[in-house]
């Protein structure tokens, strides 16, 4: 031990005397018996160069064709490990073989703390898809960074959600919608402070109306997101009342399948006009649009799940006399346990009969593909408009496919309105007939055909699965994956609209 300690000393003399001290007491013998001289002084350089807060440090370097070595140094927390594998699976890696190496823990001594670092060294296999090893290594650098911080708090959970978050995996680089440029700076609002409460940390995602950011919520050390809305001349007045007069409503909700709303508030611009925002619980499970783009059509006892818990919150809504006008798969949103729950409703409105005397007449708002016939003329809307939008979600769910789906939104509007959707069992014949049926009932283009209450589509569900109707053999077994474990294949972020290849624009206003 005292001749390798020597040759380390001869790597890399110019570090502190106190990092390589303190690194030969730690470790367990096991570490030297595996490393030459030249190894250790590699990490010990690496845990010198550390930075961030909790610091963390990566290193890539190449073995043979598609194999490469990685090494992680930084400050241990439970779950580390299990971060990091995440991560390089989200990178479209394959693990090989990984070799750990934490620490020992010590008697502490008064005034002084020592840290408890790791080295971890990893061989996985892939393609660099046409990234330098020098930017991989920063990529898997930043991302651990945040999952780190999320362990140093004592939420695994979060840090799960982040380390297999699969919207920056390379592969899928070119296949995401550039931000617009008014949007496109990400560090605008990081670090700001809202409420004296929600410090935000980065962009999740960006909307026709608004952005999403990840935050921390200071005072109870959890996280959460927060939704934000720019308002800079009087043509956004609308708007920004809209968003205000959600946070309002919202904020007196008690519902466990709508997601709640913590705060909202408004701030100066940093050059003009308002910022509009709203903190609500972090849904790390994503929507389902992007569940449905990685894994295709649901399963049937999954859907029906999902459909009932839907039908429950907007349920909650109607009764509290307010209709959504825009549900969609972007706009159901997942737990990390899989469990749905119903959000923005940023199109909400305060349902009521019009008017005698005057003639009906809504603006069109909402997304196309989604719309009830009657969205769809300008016609006005009530519960109805919902049920149709929430049937047309699930038919989409169901089959993978578009009810509705043609090259341009007139073109979208018109078959709305003027053609009746093609029967579910049609492009999906495994779905069972009670849920054909219902979701059928649902989308009838004539609103008085329609299921005229959401209750009636519960009890009509509930009933069908007391007597075992909604069973399908042909559907494989889902279970979503317990607390504390990755939730592979689900992004774990709340994810804008994109409209399928070769659409037009599909939010109109």
């Amino acid at each position: 031990m005292v001749d390798l300690l020597e040759a380390v000393r001869h790597h890399c003399g110019d570090l502190e005397p106190a990092l390589l001290e303190r690194h030969f007491r730690r470790l367990p013998p096991t570490y030297f018996e595996r490393y030459s001289a030249a190894d250790i002084a590699r990490h010990l350089r690496l845990l010198a160069a550390m930075k961030g807060d909790p610091p963390v440090d990566v290193e890539v370097r190449p073995l043979a064709l598609h194999t490469f070595e990685v090494l992680v140094v930084g400050k241990d927390h439970a779950g580390t490990l299990a971060c990091i594998t995440a991560s390089l699976a989200a990178f479209g890696y394959n693990l090989e073989d990984v070799q750990v190496t934490t620490y020992l823990s010590t008697e502490p001594t008064p005034g002084v703390e020592e840290p408890n670092y790791f080295v971890i060294l990893l061989r996985i296999t892939g393609q660099a898809h046409g990234k330098s090893l020098g930017e991989l290594a920063s990529e898997l650098r930043d991302r651990l960074e945040i999952a780190f911080g999320h362990l140093a708090r004592g939420n695994l959970l979060e840090a799960q959600t982040i380390a297999s978050d699969t919207t920056i995996n390379p592969l899928e680089v070119t296949q995401q919608t550039p931000l617009p440029a008014s949007r496109s700076t990400v560090t605008e609002y990081e670090g700001m402070v809202l409420g004296g409460d929600f410090c935000l940390q980065r962009k999740l995602a960006v909307g026709g109306m608004s952005e999403v950011h990840l935050a921390t919520q200071t005072s109870l050390n959890r996280t959460v997101a927060v939704k934000l809305i720019r308002h800079e001349a009087s043509a956004d007045d609308d708007l920004l009342a809209r968003f205000c007069q959600e946070g309002l409503i919202l904020a007196q909700f008690n519902c466990p399948y709508i997601v709640q709303i913590l705060a909202a508030g408004t701030i100066p611009g940093k050059v003009s006009g308002m910022i509009g925002w709203m903190a609500m619980e972090y849904m790390a499970g994503g929507d389902l649009a992007r569940w449905q783009r990685q894994h295709g059509a649901a399963p049937v006892d999954l859907a029906a799940r999902w459909f009932r818990e839907a039908l429950e919150g907007l349920q909650y809504a109607h009764r509290h006399n307010i209709l959504h006008r825009d549900l969609k798969p972007h706009n159901l949103l997942l737990t990390a346990e899989g469990h749905l729950k119903v959000s923005d409703f940023g199109l909400l409105k305060q349902a009521r009969e019009p008017e005698a005397g005057l003639t009906p007449h809504s603006a069109i708002l909402g997304t196309p593909h989604y719309m009830a016939p009657e969205q769809a003329l300008g016609e006005n809307v009530d519960e109805r408009c919902d049920i149709f939008s929430m049937g047309t979600t699930f038919y989409h769910l169901l089959s993978g496919q578009l009810p509705f789906n043609k090259n341009t939104t007139a073109a979208i509007l018109v078959q709305i309105a003027q053609e009746d959707a093609p029967r579910l069992s049609e492009v999906a014949p495994q779905i069972p007939l009670p849920l054909v049926t219902i979701i059928g009932r649902m989308m009838a283009r004539r609103k008085e055909e329609r299921y005229q209450d959401v209750g009636v589509i519960l009890e009509d569900l509930a009933s069908y699965e007391r007597r075992g109707l909604l069973s399908c053999s042909e559907n494989p077994t889902f279970l979503p994956v317990p607390p504390g474990a990755s939730w592979s294949g689900i992004a774990g972020e709340t994810q804008d609209y994109h409209q399928p290849p070769g659409r037009s624009e599909d939010r109109i206003v």
